[in-house]
C-alpha cells in the first residue's frame, strides 16, 4: 500500500472517530440541564462547521490523489508501451 493511501485511510479513520465523538458529545448535551444544554449545542454546532470542513477537505484529497495516481499510471503505461517497442526493436534488429 503507498503512502497515499496510508494517509486517506488514517484520515478517513480519525473522520469516523471524530464522528463517533461526536455522537457521544450530543448525547451528553441532550442529558445535560437546561442552563448548560445551550452551551452544548452552541459548541457543537461549531465543532460540526469545522468537521464538515475537514470532511470537504479530505474529499478534495481523494480526488487529487485518484487524480495523481491517475496521471502516473498514465505515464507508466506510456512508458512501458516504449520500453516495449524499443525491446522488439532490438530483438528484430538483432535477429537480422
Amino acid at each position: 500500500m503507498g503512502l497515499t493511501s496510508d494517509y486517506v485511510e488514517k484520515m478517513q479513520a480519525l473522520l469516523k472517530k471524530w464522528d463517533a465523538d461526536f455522537d457521544v458529545l450530543a448525547a451528553q448535551g441532550k442529558k445535560a440541564g437546561s442552563d448548560v444544554r445551550a452551551a452544548y449545542h452552541e459548541r457543537i454546532t461549531e465543532l460540526r462547521a469545522g468537521r464538515a470542513a475537514a470532511h470537504e477537505t479530505f474529499h478534495d484529497l481523494r480526488i487529487a490523489a485518484e487524480s495523481a495516481n491517475s496521471k502516473m499510471h498514465a505515464g507508466m503505461d506510456l512508458a512501458w508501451e516504449s520500453m516495449r517497442t524499443a525491446l522488439e526493436k532490438a530483438f528484430s534488429d538483432l535477429r537480422k
